[in-house]
């Protein structure tokens, strides 16, 4: 049986409702076969009484074995239950052979082995209630003057249409199972299709950086965010310097290993609050939030002299250098004019010399060594 199946059948809630109705059968069993005898015969009713006496303590027993095997082992088990079944019907039978009725009551072991979805367990209870049933007809001479062969012929008659009945629900429980497992496995499987291709959408295939139109996305919301509830947010914009050279000298695959690099290096820097972008090209940008300007300042600093001081083999063991433009939001300003200012300040490094980072609104330079 399939997990999903067996997740089903031992389930904890299933089985306490099993364990509870157990329960409730003694407690009404017992004192309604008083009243029944009480109200077919005239004799002494003490014979009766002790009877039904040991008849409760012999199934407290069972349901309370059973019980502190579930709640303190944490153990449950289908074999059991319908035992436990098997050990209430035969008591009931046994006390009250004369009720014509009363064999009936067997279909209820058989019933629970449904619940287990498990044909081995519905034909063991079958053989179970034919044995017992077949020995308690042999041992009780009241049972034997009670059920006529025509009795007989239809009690057998019901265990097997029971058994039967029993056969068809577990198979439409365990195809409808095998549906919904399908149902859910295919819903799963779209839904990891979904996030790889919204990931995909999000996401810079070479540098695993989020794009160009992730970032205006971000710092549209961020922009909102801060006009209404005065979240702070700075804006980096980083190229690469004379990239065109590294190109054209040690090839195009170069340029994609730099790339790869620089963005390793930013990931490493920035905070989880931050959103690193690879812009275009060369270009990269960071969206900082919940800082302060001078600790956004320090993050690029730390990427750009990361980068200044790490030697790559495939330039011949040369560095590579950004030239940064960092600028404040200003609530107001909108994303056009806090872009135009972080873009002005990366032409600013670039025309005074590349490798720095350039601070518009403090208007100060902040250059390598």
């Amino acid at each position: 049986m399939n997990h999903l199946l067996l997740e089903l059948a031992n389930t904890r809630q299933t089985y306490r409702k099993m364990l509870n109705l157990y329960w409730l059968t003694l407690v009404l069993t017992i004192p309604l076969e008083f009243f029944i005898h009480r109200s077919h015969s005239a004799a002494d009713g003490s014979e009766l009484l002790g009877t039904l006496i040991i008849q409760a303590l012999g199934l407290t027993a069972v349901t309370g074995s059973t019980e502190m095997l579930y709640r303190y082992r944490k153990f449950q088990s289908d074999d059991l239950m319908i035992i436990a079944g098997i050990i209430y019907a035969s008591s009931i039978i046994y006390v009250n052979p004369t009720i014509g009725i009363v064999p009936a009551i067997y279909i209820f072991p058989i019933l629970t082995s449904v619940l287990s979805f498990n044909k081995n367990r519905i034909l063991l209870a079958f053989s179970l209630v034919i044995i017992c049933f077949t020995g308690l007809f042999a041992v009780s001479p009241e049972l034997r003057i009670t059920m006529q062969p025509m009795h007989l012929v239809g009690i057998l008659f019901l265990y097997v249409g029971v058994t039967i009945i029993a056969f068809n629900i577990s198979n439409s429980g365990i195809e409808l199972l095998n549906n919904l497992r399908s149902a859910t496995e295919a819903k799963q499987e779209l839904l990891v299709k979904t996030v790889i291709m919204d990931k995909l959408a999000k996401m810079d295939a070479l540098t695993d950086l989020y794009n160009h139109k992730t970032f205006h996305e971000y710092l549209e919301k961020l922009i909102e965010q801060n006009e209404r509830n005065h979240l702070s947010l700075q804006l980096a914009i980083m190229d690469i310097d004379n990239f065109k050279k590294i190109n054209d000298t040690y090839g195009h695959w170069v340029g994609d290993v730099m790339l790869q690099r620089v963005a390793n290096i930013i990931k490493e820097t920035v905070t989880p609050n931050d959103f690193a972008v690879r812009y275009g090209g060369e270009e990269f940008a960071v969206i900082f939030t919940e800082k302060t300007m001078e600790q956004s300042l320090r993050i690029v600093e730390q990427i750009r002299q990361k980068l200044a001081v790490t030697l790559h083999p495939e330039l011949d063991s040369q560095a590579v250098t950004l030239s940064i433009g960092l600028q404040d939001y200003a609530k107001g300003d909108g994303k056009e004019a806090l872009f135009k200012g972080a873009d002005a300040s990366l032409y600013s490094a670039k025309r005074t010399g590349k490798n720095k980072t350039v601070v518009q609104t403090l208007r100060s330079d902040h250059k390598g060594a």
